[in-house]
């Protein structure tokens, strides 16, 4: 899986200090308000103001679902950290990432010229079976199994077909546009269900970005005022397996505040489906970094699902962590 959460204290004392925690003049509300409908204590929010990363549980969205929430400070403001998140500055301090694009307009071939696979993954490909490693329609596991022997670049050029048609696909129908994946006997691990329920968790947004939360799940994306989005591929190496993924990133201004949406609408493997959302909260001296995310994966359902869930956050905050500790570094100004 790529990227596999504090007690009260001097409520009274900690309480003046939260002042800092304000939105420029304006109508929207107190980022402390925010942060604690979240479910962060006061004292979570003065370790998050001198530079530590706080984790928490999140609301599951199905027993499929490892959700977690961190908060964290960044020394930039929110509109300068969501455009280096649009322009893939921020994907660039991942050492898991060997190479991704942009789908440009309605997307081509051209734009997944840069994916290159080695011959393992390949012939992976070419072996795939319905429930096994990789995450295929049934229409999908034909067409490489069709490849057998045909050698890497019949499989590469294969591969990236798959993916054009697979953004085409969702950015023309969204959710509903994406094919669903092969298990076996009859079974097929609904993504577009799972990102749906994802959506639909956001307990927050409604109150502060309803048109948002609306377009996460029927496509309304002209209604979101001041949307930016794009659609990305990006090739992972994780834990030595070679990872496709399709990532939709979008971002919604609320006054000096921001909100950015990271969907993983396709994974080749290791789970199903990802998204991840952040407020950047504008605070003196920075912005403070409001993360949930939520990632769905067939291996923690069923029987012990839950110490499974358990173990896989724990693992995952862990992750996350170090990724976002080399983001700040990168992205901080003094």
């Amino acid at each position: 899986m790529r990227c596999m959460k504090i007690s009260r204290w001097l409520a009274a004392a900690s309480a003046a200090s939260l002042m800092c925690l304000a939105w420029p003049a304006g109508a929207q509300p107190p980022a402390a308000q925010v942060l604690a409908e979240m479910g962060w204590s006061a004292d979570d929010q003065q370790k998050v103001l001198s530079g530590q990363f706080v984790t928490n549980d999140a609301p599951q969205a199905s027993d499929k679902d490892l959700s977690l929430t961190i908060a964290f400070m960044v020394k930039t403001s929110p509109d300068n950290l969501s455009q280096q998140i649009l322009k893939g500055i921020i994907l660039g301090t991942d050492p898991q990432v060997k190479a991704s694009g942009e789908f440009a307009g309605a997307g081509s071939l051209a734009d997944l010229a840069r994916l290159q696979i080695s011959d393992d993954t390949a012939r992976a490909f070419t072996e795939a079976r319905p429930n096994g490693a990789l995450n295929l329609s049934a229409a999908e596991i034909a067409a490489f199994n069709a490849l057998r022997g045909s050698g890497t670049p019949a499989v590469v050029d294969r591969l990236r077909q798959m993916l054009l048609d697979r953004f085409q696909a969702y950015r023309q129908s969204g959710l509903a546009g994406i094919a669903p994946y092969d298990r076996g006997g009859g079974k097929t691990t609904d993504v577009s269900g799972e990102l749906r329920k994802a959506s639909t968790a956001l307990a927050e947004l409604p109150k502060y970005l309803p048109s948002l939360q609306r377009a996460l799940i029927d496509s309304s994306y002209a209604a979101v005022p001041g949307l930016q989005q794009v659609f990305r591929w990006v090739h992972y190496n994780i834990d030595g397996t070679e990872t496709f993924v399709l990532i939709h990133e979008l971002t919604a201004a609320d006054g000096a505040a921001r909100v950015v949406v990271q969907r993983q609408y396709y994974v080749s493997g290791g789970y199903n489906a990802e998204q991840a959302v952040a407020g950047f909260l504008p605070v003196q001296g920075g912005t403070v970094v409001a993360y949930t995310n939520h990632t769905f994966t067939d291996q923690v359902a069923g029987f012990g699902g839950g110490v499974k869930r358990g173990i896989g956050r724990r693992v995952m905050a862990g992750k996350l962590k170090d990724i976002f500790e080399t983001a700040r570094r990168q992205v901080s100004q003094p």
